[in-house]
């Protein structure tokens, strides 16, 4: 159940099903969830950064390190994890760079998701 002070997060995923499911397991462990299918949609919507994210690197258009990247600018306290089905060293030092603290494979659920969240 989320309140008004539930921590807000970020999920992007072009994977729909994927994105749909994850999203709803984690409302349902607190965060107010908001979805988004591409890097350009986030990016666009980027007024004010979450306070945690989870952003698949391989999107349809522009990396997921490109909006790593850009919610470090805006808020470097934000909480980012990167999500990746082809995961290799180099982006995993990368993410980190760019502000990840945590680097997940998928499949993943979102009992991994938020534990590398509050890591």
């Amino acid at each position: 159940m989320t309140t008004p002070e539930s921590p807000t997060l970020w999920l992007v995923d072009d994977d729909e099903a994927f994105r749909k499911r994850l999203g709803r397991a984690l409302e349902e462990r607190g965060f107010v969830v908001t979805l988004f299918a591409s890097v350009e949609e986030s990016l666009a919507a980027l007024v004010e950064a979450p306070e945690y994210a989870v952003v698949d690197l391989r999107l349809g258009g522009a990396s997921g390190l490109t909006l790593l990247e850009a919610l470090h600018t805006k808020d470097p306290g934000t909480r980012a994890v990167m999500l990746t089905g082809y995961g290799s060293i180099p982006t995993a030092v990368e993410a980190t760079k760019l502000g990840a603290v945590a680097y997940l494979t998928k499949p993943t659920d979102a009992d991994a998701v938020v534990q590398a969240v509050h890591a």
